[in-house]
């Protein structure tokens, strides 16, 4: 089957056959979600009952989300993005899926305008220009639109102009656009996954080198799934600096937060009795 087995299953003859106890608890997973009004009221339900993972461990936000998600519970197969029916059993009908994704939907909604009241610049306080000045987030509107630049402080304390040197004003989208480019550029490289898995094996010495690349590969699934304010909580947790020069961005990785961030992705760790 190539995949981890989902709680609720067992494999036998090479199929997923529904085991009882299991998928009860699988039921009662998808019915918390469905009557609740937030994740952490749920974790908090699911840690009181002793629910755990398939592994053992006890369910996190990113990993109950994605449990959440899996269609398998609903007797289908996924495989490159498609979805097909299975050969195994349902665990829930469509109708259960269906009132907890409406919760998740409206989870998302809530927490967007939550954001929106306080939207924080991706870069703010990581980004400065080669002679060292820190380029600060302005906003300007312009009928009725929000357009965010980083300006260099030296611009803003009227430095002479013929005293700088590289650019001094970038559009905010742009040059957050290209960090995160480059971000997902160096996770990728040999040398940075080697570097993170050795950082993530101090608190993780269940997770091997393979491990830990794959982790990182999922780096693009996790973005997306966050909102700006998380987003920039990333962010902070992954760079210790970006230096703005006419040659282009360089970026500095804090190696503890790339140990962070790969755990988080990892498979959770198995808790032994």
């Amino acid at each position: 089957m190539g995949r981890p087995v989902p709680l609720g299953y067992v494999v036998k003859d090479r199929k997923l056959v529904i085991e009882p106890a299991e998928a009860e608890q699988v039921r009662t997973i998808f019915r918390l979600y469905a009557r609740s009004s937030s994740t952490a009221q749920v974790l908090k339900e699911l840690h009181a009952r002793r629910i755990r993972t398939k592994r053992g461990a006890v369910f996190d936000r990113g990993y109950l989300l994605k449990f959440l998600h899996n269609k398998v519970y609903l007797g289908l197969a996924v495989h490159k993005d498609e979805v097909y029916p299975g050969e195994h059993a349902a665990i829930i009908d469509q109708k259960l899926w269906d009132e907890v994704h409406a919760v998740i939907a409206n989870n998302r909604v809530a927490r967007a305008a939550v954001a929106r009241t306080a939207q924080p610049a991706l870069l703010r306080g990581l980004i400065f220009t080669e002679m060292g000045a820190a380029m600060t987030p302005h906003h300007t509107k312009r009928k009725g639109k929000r357009y965010c630049y980083y300006t260099s402080m030296d611009v803003i304390r009227k430095r002479p102009a013929a005293e700088l040197r590289g650019p001094q004003r970038l559009p905010g989208a742009m040059v957050e656009d290209a960090v995160i480019g480059e971000i997902r550029r160096m996770l990728r490289t040999p040398e940075v996954a080697a570097r993170t898995a050795r950082a993530v094996r101090k608190d993780r010495p269940d997770l091997d080198e393979a491990t830990v690349v794959a982790a990182l590969a999922k780096f693009d699934d996790l973005w997306k799934a966050l909102i700006p304010a998380e987003q920039a909580r990333i962010v902070q947790l992954l760079v210790a600096r970006i230096t703005v020069s006419e040659a282009g961005l360089t970026i500095d990785l804090r190696h503890d937060g790339l140990g962070a961030i790969a755990a988080l992705m990892a498979p959770p760790k198995k808790e032994v009795a």
